[in-house]
């Protein structure tokens, strides 16, 4: 397996899924049981998704203009998020745009690239040691 895939693949399915469970109908589901707030599970699942097309774009591409790929990555993950706020508007009729969901995921995203930009230097060297072992094989 290559480094290229140890991020990819779970990036592409956690995007997929967060797709997939926005568009559903989750009255039915014991979403509501889990007894925290809607708008905290909507920043952590940004704050993930975020995190993890970061680590996808810091391990497989050169290591300049590292506050240029987080800023992008996270304005692509904040234009998802809007994006999929309204096809719940206009696809479902159980769903509705809502600007606090937009905000909730926009938090999460602003933490998520915070840390990394903060983490910075621990995943550059990171991806030294992910590369030498990928080398190796």
């Amino acid at each position: 397996m290559k480094a290229r895939y140890l991020f990819l693949i779970p990036a592409i399915v956690y995007t997929i899924g967060i797709l997939y469970l926005s568009l559903i109908n989750l009255a039915d589901t014991p979403v509501k049981e889990l007894g925290m707030s809607d708008k905290v599970m909507h920043g952590g699942a940004y704050f993930g998704l975020n995190l993890l097309w970061m680590f996808f774009v810091i391990f497989n591409y050169k290591n300049n203009r590292f506050l240029a790929k987080i800023l992008v990555i996270s304005l692509a993950a904040i234009v998802f998020g809007i994006f999929i706020e309204v096809l719940q508007d206009r696809l479902t009729t159980y769903r509705q745009l809502d600007l606090y969901d937009v905000l909730a995921n926009s938090i999460g995203v602003v933490s998520a690239g915070i840390i990394v930009w903060l983490l910075k230097d621990s995943l550059i060297r990171l991806k030294a040691k992910i590369n030498l072992f990928f080398i190796k094989k």
